[in-house]
């Protein structure tokens, strides 16, 4: 799928039909659908995709050969609120797009490749920006970010439990990480 037709699949997904704008927050049916579209992209690229209990994802192509510390291309999903078509996805359909420029010509990187989305990375909805990659880093804990409430009085650890995700799971590893890209546009 090319760069044109991921875009025009992404585009009414938590748009408002108000304002133009998007309201894509974590842990709401738009932020999900975002996620199982992100799956369902690399599922086509046969990529395996560790999604880990708080939303976190991150797929890797790891071509026969590739070795050392891998290369971490994305960034995320939800949005500010009443946001930009391109805040967030465009770090990650460019990093799907990249590998499948790659992939066309024939190159096999040295490192392996991975495509990385991060949860509540703006802030919009717990008030904590880069909320999903300061918990993978240890930056922040689960148990000072479980305790976050939205602007309704929600529990962070409710919001992510009533979206279906388990924090028991734990959180994807970076571990094999040696170099981290984003590409992002701000509002």
């Amino acid at each position: 799928m090319g760069l044109e037709e991921m875009w025009r699949d992404l585009a009414p997904i938590g748009r408002s039909a108000s304002s133009g704008g998007y309201f894509r927050q974590p842990w709401t049916p738009a932020e999900i659908e975002l996620r199982a579209w992100f799956t369902q992209q690399c599922v086509d690229r046969g990529l395996p995709v560790e999604t880990d209990g708080i939303g976190n994802q991150v797929a890797w192509w790891r071509p026969e050969g590739a070795q050392g510390p891998g290369v971490l291309v994305g960034s995320h999903l939800d949005s500010v609120l009443d946001g930009g078509a391109y805040d967030g996805p465009l770090g990650v359909v460019s990093a799907l797009a990249a590998l499948d420029r790659l992939r066309e010509r024939g190159v096999v990187p040295a490192r392996p490749i991975g495509i990385g989305v991060f949860v509540e990375e703006e802030g919009s909805r717990f008030g904590r920006a880069c909320l999903g990659s300061r918990l993978v880093t240890g930056a922040t804990t689960w148990d000072e970010a479980r305790e976050l409430r939205d602007r309704d009085g929600v529990f962070l650890g409710d919001a992510v439990e009533t979206a279906g995700l388990d924090p028991t799971r734990g959180l994807v590893s970076l571990a094999g990480v040696g170099t981290f890209i984003e590409l992002h546009v701000e509002q």
